[in-house]
């Protein structure tokens, strides 16, 4: 019996989810700045700052951004916001960046077990080298995070009013949270989202 779970759980490792090796060598076009949409550059999570100082254009950049981003959430309209947060991700900056080197994962996660999760919901960790960078990746992040989920709201049309409601609260409020983080000032008050 032993004999047989062992060979059921060497199985199991062998097809753990991996990623298709990404040979730049062969394409030097090919780097992490010109990702697919479909993918979400993240941050590893001890490299989430506490705040960033950020230079002026940069600054002005994600402030109108998020503004933008918080009229799209609260714009009872599930196409029109798609097609505001839109508009905004194809103008938006995208950060240069490099992939994260991992060795340790600093939870009860193996290395591997963040590769596989990373793989399935199409994440890429990264690092940046400037707080502008930082700025710039982690609010691209939520801008992509909404597009997302306003695109799941306009092609699934049963999803619980309640639970939209809640899922836009949850980003209005990180949208504050990076108001705070990137030092924006005057900054419209919350608002509750519409449905």
């Amino acid at each position: 019996m032993t004999d047989v779970l062992t060979s059921i759980d060497d199985r199991v490792q062998e097809q753990s989810v991996k990623r298709p090796a990404n040979n730049s060598a062969d394409n030097p076009a090919d780097n992490l700045s010109e990702r697919s949409p479909e993918i979400l550059d993240l941050l590893v999570p001890w490299d989430i700052p506490l705040e960033c100082q950020l230079e002026l254009p940069v600054k002005q950049q994600i402030e109108e951004s998020l503004r933008s981003l918080l009229q799209a959430l609260n714009n009872p309209n599930f196409f029109e916001a798609q097609h505001q947060i839109h508009k905004i991700l194809n103008t938006f900056s995208t950060p240069e960046t490099q992939p994260a080197q991992v060795k340790i994962t600093k939870t009860a996660l193996s290395t591997a077990d963040v590769e596989d999760y990373d793989t399935y919901f199409h994440i890429n960790h990264v690092q940046t080298s400037s707080d502008e960078a930082t700025a710039l990746l982690i609010t691209r992040g939520l801008l992509t995070n909404c597009n997302k989920f306003i695109t799941l709201c306009c092609t699934t049309p049963n999803l619980s009013p309640q639970h939209i409601t809640q899922q836009k609260q949850g980003f209005i409020s990180y949208i504050y949270l990076l108001t705070r983080v990137f030092n924006i000032q005057d900054f419209p008050h919350s608002s509750s989202p519409s449905s």
